[in-house]
């Protein structure tokens, strides 16, 4: 799978562009550097185009759930219109495009607040006694100005999936424009504004109200917000691992001689096959022979004691070789890096 290596471009463009609010907006000054720091940080994963792992409403999230590590970026391409799905794009307001992006998720707990008080005031501490929370951070990258940001808002998410909540869901409406439209599923979640740009996000407020804000933190967190979620679920599947794709080191040894950032190891889905001669799924319906194993998007079967996931296309006899599409598959055979369980 094609190392995208967005981290190493964005840090560099986040550590250059902190400069520019260093004086009239010292707090984002100091976000963007944080931003930064913890893109070094976050162990990368390598995600399909749009973040797309799949749509089922997050019924497979278990109850309570966590990120696979403290912090997390994932990196993944947009290759729809690149403005996204959220209350902003479907009113059709005018928006920047888009198309590389990295969702960066941090977990937060009681233990570490005091490290993320920042991006969660102490009026939302409570958010954090029972289960902790998760924030998400998009950074982005202006195709038209060409360079990484990140918007005035992130979102912060109880790490508990709740009940069906009427009040939760007509604030959501209401960010819409009064409905949901098609496409925009209502998810068990609670979510919340974080300030990543203080001063900007209350020029916002001032300017066009509360409502306002939290729309764009929802249209500016969405994409992301649902690759990092649906990460989260696709690992809770007992036949689905990672594999670690390391840096070039030559590569790394250059650049470092030259005072820039290096490039980093960045993990991918693997989808584990029984070890069977023939390893083969029902096909959709065609009737020539597929010399390879085609993996595509997929859904998660729910069992008892266990999600599995299951393949909506798998077609061949994985002994002919294996194309990559979206996922990697783990034959049993290393996939050019340590495999991680």
């Amino acid at each position: 799978m094609e190392a995208l290596n967005y981290c190493t471009h964005a840090i560099e463009g986040l550590q250059n562009s902190a400069q520019n609010f260093m004086q009239d907006m010292p707090s984002t000054h100091k976000n963007i550097l944080r931003v930064a720091e913890l893109l070094k940080q976050a162990i990368k994963f390598r995600l399909p185009d749009n973040g797309d792992l799949f749509e089922d409403g997050l019924r497979a999230l278990p109850a309570i759930f966590r990120l696979p590590y403290p912090i997390v970026a994932a990196e993944f391409q947009i290759t729809s219109n690149g403005l996204g799905q959220g209350p902003l794009a479907i009113c059709g307001e005018t928006l920047d495009r888009s198309t590389k992006r990295i969702a960066l998720a941090i977990e937060i707990n009681a233990d570490n607040y005091d490290i993320y008080s920042w991006m969660l005031s102490p009026q939302k501490y409570d958010l954090l006694t029972s289960d902790g929370a998760i924030a998400i951070i998009p950074v982005f990258y202006v195709d038209a100005k060409q360079h990484w940001a990140i918007p005035p808002l992130g979102i912060v998410i109880p790490s508990r999936k709740i009940d069906d909540n009427t009040i939760l869901f007509n604030k959501t409406k209401e960010l819409y424009g009064g409905s949901l439209p098609q496409g925009v599923k209502r998810l068990p979640l609670e979510i919340h504004a974080t300030d990543l740009m203080p001063e900007y996000a209350s020029k916002l407020e001032q300017e066009n109200g509360l409502s306002y804000v939290m729309a764009t933190a929802q249209q500016d967190s969405h994409d992301e917000s649902r690759a990092i979620l649906g990460l989260i679920e696709i690992l809770s599947c007992n036949n689905v691992s990672t594999a670690t794709i390391e840096a070039p080191k030559s590569l790394n040894k250059r650049r470092t001689a030259k005072g820039k950032v290096p490039m980093f190891e960045f993990k991918v889905l693997t989808l584990d096959f029984q070890d069977s001669p023939e390893a083969t799924t029902k096909s959709l319906g065609g009737t020539h022979a597929s010399p390879r194993i085609h993996l595509r998007r997929g859904h998660i079967r729910r069992l008892p004691e266990k999600n599995v996931w299951v393949n909506a296309t798998v077609v061949g006899n994985r002994k002919m070789g294996v194309v990559m599409k979206d996922y990697s598959v783990n034959p049993n055979i290393e996939l050019g890096g340590k495999n991680d369980k």
